[in-house]
């Protein structure tokens, strides 16, 4: 009998827990999704918010807990993705503390209350170089690309940014830096504000095209603040990724070999020894980096100066930004990548192979190895001796 009575006491305790947890998560579903953070809160205490083509549900939810709009930035993600409310609209949008969860999200999808915004676009592909986003700025704005590399190089200016964005430091005031803005317009497609555009204001379309960067950002903020790594040299890092290699899968790879390169001061003396930052040094980019091209006296040479350059040498990929956040642990110190198509997996009979793949090694032995079977006849007949579908460039 005391078997028993433990047994429905044990079993209602049991059903206390979980009925309780059950109210507790209705509670929190019901208080996160449609009470306000403030009820009381004036309509006219408002933030435009600015939802640009392409924004996706997660950055709007971190912008609203960024405008303290929000009781709780994960379970808002976690709401809006489970109630399907992730189709929003392009424009702007009055919002306070007196609207629920629900309340804006309803109005961002079905777009009430809202200005569309005229926009221009300007496309920046990944790996794309400080110089020439200013000519594609220039191109599609009809404004003169110079006056757009001047303002990004004015230290005024840039102080002003420096404290309006997170992600800038004084680190693009380094002295060594070509370009202070090099690697922070993110790659990808900008909106820039037709008004902006008509008033010739340089500023405002240049914080349009900083605004998207923090947009992209915006998810991996709290991994980018947690790392050992500022993040100009995570952009640093991410950047060479991105020269040495375009497809993704290859990349946390090769950034494990030049981590290794830099936590191993006997093989390396930390030095990356990195081709892409060579190749940032000269004028016209080369098919094959030579021995005199190591002699360059600059800081972005990896050959001659230990560690990281003092900065992007490119405007990197999320992908390769991801790369540098999770990089793969194994033991190479070297690889190549296999330009005219020469490595053939064992045991396939393909006649050739397609260009592109990164071949590893842990010994220096390997590596010269894998240049003399793979790179070098190609070299030497300047053409791809194994795919004749490979154009040979300089």
């Amino acid at each position: 009998m005391r078997d028993f009575i433990r047994f429905i006491i044990t079993l209602a305790v049991i059903a206390g827990i979980v009925y309780g947890g059950y109210l507790f998560v209705v509670h929190t579903i019901y208080t996160h999704t449609y009470v306000a953070i403030d009820e009381d809160a004036s309509e006219d205490d408002y933030f435009i918010l600015e939802i640009r083509s392409g924004m996706r549900a997660s950055d709007v939810v971190d912008i609203l807990y960024e405008e303290e709009l929000i009781r709780h930035q994960i379970i808002a993600g976690l709401l809006v993705r489970f109630r399907n409310w992730g189709a929003i609209q392009a424009g702007e949008y009055r919002v306070y503390a007196g609207l629920s969860l629900e309340e804006m999200f309803t109005m961002f999808r079905e777009g009430d209350a809202h200005e569309e915004i005229p926009v221009v676009y300007v496309i920046v592909p990944e790996g794309a170089l400080l110089t020439w986003i200013a000519h594609l700025f220039g191109q599609e704005l009809e404004m003169d690309s110079d006056h757009f590399l001047e303002l990004w190089s004015d230290v005024d200016f840039l102080t002003e940014l420096i404290a309006e964005y997170w992600f800038l430091t004084d680190e693009i005031l380094n002295p060594d830096l070509y370009y202070p803005l090099e690697g922070y317009i993110y790659p990808i497609r900008h909106e820039i504000p037709v008004s902006a555009v008509e008033a010739g204001d340089m500023h405002a379309i240049t914080r349009a095209a900083l605004d998207m960067t923090e947009r992209r950002l915006s998810g991996i903020r709290g991994q980018i603040q947690n790392s050992d790594m500022t993040f100009h040299e995570i952009l640093a890092f991410a950047a060479i990724i991105e020269a040495e290699t375009q497809e993704p899968e290859d990349m946390p790879g090769v950034v494990g070999v030049f981590q290794n390169r830099l936590d191993n001061p006997y093989n390396f003396g930390r030095h990356l020894e990195t081709d892409a930052t060579i190749q940032y040094l000269l004028e016209e980019r080369v098919t094959q980096v030579l021995y005199v091209h190591l002699e360059i006296d600059s800081p972005f040479n990896t050959y001659r100066n230990p560690g990281l350059p003092p900065g992007p040498i490119n405007s990197p990929s999320e992908n390769a930004i991801a790369a540098v956040l999770n990089p793969m642990d194994h033991g190479h110190y070297f690889f190549i990548t296999d330009m005219f198509g020469c490595y053939i997996e064992e045991g396939s009979d393909a006649e050739y192979s397609a260009p592109g793949r990164k071949i590893f090694a842990v010994t220096y032995s390997e590596h010269r190895d894998n240049l003399a079977r793979y790179l070098q006849p190609s070299y030497n007949a300047g053409h791809s001796v194994c795919n004749p579908n490979v154009q040979f460039g300089n």
